[in-house]
């Protein structure tokens, strides 16, 4: 009787060490998760509140808004990282039970668990190849900001106005309204068209022989009105202004004359409209022939019994 009382209290106190053992092991399990997580989101509000290179020029009320689409981002990092530790602390705190009160079990269980392990591998290698790409290029994009909520971009072939950033997929708008669902796996080059400035790249054609002197003038003239109407001039960061007599592409009719100016992200393109529709008006109002559309047409042939170039040409008409 009494040595079996011993066994039991043997037993007892060998049950009592390994919950104990449990027990520390969850609680430092909690508390570096508790540390870790705590790091991250101090990370995260400074990064959230830090400026992006190009900021510091922005009004107040933009810097806000943008401030606030980065603490969202952020957010959705953090509460990814919050889920994946949670996971983490629960399989881990389960195995380490398991091994800790009833090793024997474990030791049964693990060929059991090598062979779900490769069934694993290979589940992940070749049916969640692609997802877990996405969310870890989703975590990149959230993280480094290439582009933001409003922005208009290209990628993935895909151009237009940027509508959710998520984990594992980004939403494009194109011009026609059509919505594009792009996987962030696929995304490896993000071109950002309204981000901090964009520039306005203008080729006027002018005809050939024209007096480059007058005509430069003439587009310097529209160039500054156009910097200085009120309607526009907040839109510039940089006026426009004529850049240089631009060499000729192969095939081109004229000579080409480049105009240049700096906006804001996203007037680029109704600001390179208006800028484009003064220069023609200017350069037709001083009398200037723009190469653009201009052809050369011949009709008819030459009489059958030309007896000479000039009755040859008789029967050309060029317009």
């Amino acid at each position: 009787m009494n040595d079996l009382l011993a066994r039991l209290g043997e037993l007892a106190l060998a049950i009592a060490g390994r919950l104990i053992a449990v027990v520390v092991l969850f609680v430092v399990l909690v508390v570096t998760y508790a540390i870790v997580m705590a790091l991250v989101r101090r990370v995260a509000r400074r990064a959230a509140a830090a400026l992006m290179p190009g900021e510091g020029g922005l009004p107040a009320q933009e810097r806000a808004v943008r401030e606030a689409t980065r603490r969202r981002r952020l957010d959705t990092i953090v509460v990814f990282v919050s889920r994946l530790g949670q996971a983490t602390i629960a399989i881990l705190g389960a195995l380490s039970a398991i091994a800790i009160l009833a090793p024997e079990i474990l030791a049964a269980l693990g060929a059991l668990g090598v062979a779900l392990g490769v069934a694993v591998g290979g589940a992940v290698g070749f049916g969640a190849q692609q997802l877990v790409r996405d969310y870890l290029n989703g975590i990149l994009i959230l993280g480094e900001n290439p582009f933001s909520i409003g922005d208009v971009v290209s990628i993935a072939g895909v151009s237009g106005t940027v509508e959710e950033v998520g984990l594992r997929r980004t939403v494009v708008r194109d011009v026609d309204g059509v919505v594009h669902s792009v996987p962030n796996g696929a995304i490896l080059v993000a071109s950002n068209m309204t981000r901090t400035f964009a520039r306005v790249n203008e080729r006027v054609l002018v005809a050939a022989g024209t007096d480059l002197t007058r005509a430069t003038a003439i587009l310097a003239d529209a160039c500054a009105e156009l910097g200085d109407d009120v309607a526009f001039r907040d839109r510039f960061v940089e006026p426009p202004t004529v850049v240089r007599v631009d060499a000729p592409i192969a095939g081109e009719s004229g000579i080409p004359i480049r105009l240049s100016a700096t906006v804001r992200p996203g007037e680029q393109w109704e600001l390179a409209g208006e800028l484009r529709r003064r220069a023609i008006e200017a350069l037709r109002a001083g009398g200037i022939d723009l190469a653009a559309g201009r052809t050369y047409l011949v009709q008819g042939g030459p009489p059958r019994d030309a007896d000479s170039a000039s009755e040859a040409e008789d029967g050309a008409d060029f317009t």
